[in-house]
């Protein structure tokens, strides 16, 4: 079964790049841009706006991954439609350049693309082990680690980019320097842990594991390593993100 579902998911990415690659040179490098950028604003926006949706009293299991995908589909079509008007026609380059770009540009949209697809899965209220298959550990396809990328990456540029001096940041590691006050998505490497743990169905625990807790933080998203740390807020799994 995990074999099947690896194949699937690395043909969805070979069949995402190739729909990009269609695009050409200019058409693929603004898809790839408008993916980043609308994968980044669902990261860091559908924390609090699940909250809000679970604040209406209504028990939305899904709100986290309902959030996620929304927030990025949303953001996707806008950037999309507002890329479409202002760059409206093919930019001509060398045929080497042509292939080499659009191809490169191709891969990176469909790996960011599937990373956020994975990631919604493992946030939302389905067995520990995703389609039988897939935990915490899994770095789908094949041991690339799409979703395990996306969450180091996330990490890293919340970190460079929401920094914050005073007193109250979020850097326990000092990864990121400024005397360990920035804020960071999640500063203890640890939202995949949350997640398998806060996910319903099956059994175990990882961060409820000292042992397993101090090293598998870094190992779940990519960090440096971390002792287990308390757990997300009203969400279940939810971690606290970096401020709006």
């Amino acid at each position: 079964m995990r074999y099947l579902i690896e194949f699937v998911v690395a043909f969805l990415a070979v069949g995402l790049t190739y729909v990009i690659t269609s695009e050409g040179l200019w058409g693929a490098a603004l898809v790839f841009f408008n993916v980043l950028f609308a994968a980044m604003i669902s990261f860091n926006f559908y924390e609090p706006l699940a909250r809000l949706l679970d604040s209406t009293g209504i028990n939305w299991g899904f709100s986290d991954t309902l959030c996620m995908l929304g927030l990025f589909c949303i953001a996707l079509l806008i950037l999309r439609m507002t890329t479409e008007t202002i760059a409206p026609v093919m930019v001509k380059f060398p045929p080497a350049v042509y292939h080499a770009g659009r191809l490169i540009f191709g891969i990176g949209g469909a790996a960011v693309t599937m990373a956020i697809v994975l990631l919604a899965f493992h946030a939302a209220p389905v067995h520990k082990k995703i389609f039988g298959s897939i935990d915490h550990k899994t770095k789908p396809p094949f041991g690339l680690g799409l979703d395990h990328m996306w969450l180091s990456f996330f990490q890293y540029e919340s970190g460079a980019v929401f920094s914050n001096l005073g007193y109250g940041g979020r850097d326990p590691y000092r990864t990121y320097g400024h005397g360990g006050r920035v804020n960071v998505f999640d500063p203890k490497a640890e939202w995949l842990l949350l997640h398998y743990d806060s996910r319903p169905y099956g059994t175990g625990s990882v961060l409820g594991d000292e042992d397993e807790g101090e090293g598998g933080g870094a190992a779940a998203s990519g960090g440096q390593a971390a002792p287990a740390g308390g757990r997300g807020g009203p969400g279940g799994g939810r971690g606290g993100g970096p401020p709006p």
